[in-house]
């Protein structure tokens, strides 16, 4: 038994539950493929209005979704929101005191990758950890955030991508910033430490204001052969 294997063997269901509420059966086509990650301790939903989605003791986040029916979007993020549960809002001019976060610069056709991006650290397996106090860190009142991905054939490449996507944002905007790289375990060129000097370089870069939290994780759905990097970019006035 190799080392992901018994790594499997002791992971344990995650103790916390998410939500993701599509407001509204325009919406219907993003959760069916929030539903295809099959994503452990998700439930995604569509709904109408808020007697349709009551907060519960066991909710940690919710992650709230309209392409219009704003007003019912906010009403429902902000029962949440109340109820102490991080709220996530992808909605089109959304009224932030109900969030605690609010997707800027995104497009119903983006949803699915942001809450791709979101979710997978937390859920999956990986080398260096990333949980849910982490997103935590991130997210909680930080107003609006926003997600980014690049590839690469290694993490030099995939890091050099995102530096140059980086070069497009106001980076004295940013207050918070997790980093995640994703490979493939059956990837016969394994990860090493050397390889994360590229993201220590690029950390570094960064203004020291900016909290950074970063992960190293496995999927094995991504080509053997690539490296997958993602961020999340969060601050007030991002």
């Amino acid at each position: 038994m190799n080392d992901s294997e018994i790594l499997d063997n002791y992971l344990q269901p995650l103790p916390v539950s998410f939500r993701v509420i599509g407001i509204g059966p325009e919406t219907t086509d993003i959760i069916e493929k929030v539903k295809s990650f099959d994503y452990d301790c998700v439930g995604s939903l569509v709904v109408n209005g808020s007697a349709d989605c009551v907060p519960t003791d066991e909710d940690k986040m919710a992650i709230i979704i309209a392409k219009d029916n704003v007003e019912a979007a906010n009403e429902i993020a902000k029962t949440y929101h109340d109820a102490g549960v991080l709220t996530i809002g992808l909605v089109p001019n959304a009224d932030y005191s109900c969030y605690d976060s609010v997707a800027t610069e995104a497009s119903p056709a983006d949803f699915p990758e942001i809450i791709r991006n979101l979710l997978q650290p937390v859920v999956s397996a990986g080398y260096i950890f990333y949980d849910f106090n982490d997103l935590c860190t991130i997210l909680k009142d930080s107003r609006s955030f926003r997600t980014q991905t690049t590839n690469g054939r290694s993490v030099e490449e995939a890091v050099a991508n995102m530096r140059k996507e980086l070069e497009n944002v106001s980076l004295q905007h940013i207050e918070s910033l997790s980093a995640h790289i994703y490979f493939n375990r059956r990837r016969q060129d394994s990860i090493k430490v050397k390889d994360m000097a590229h993201l220590s370089n690029l950390i570094s870069s960064l203004p020291e204001s900016i909290n950074v939290i970063w992960s190293v994780n496995f999927d094995d759905i991504l080509p053997e052969d690539l490296i997958k990097f993602t961020i999340t970019l969060s601050g007030k006035e991002l």
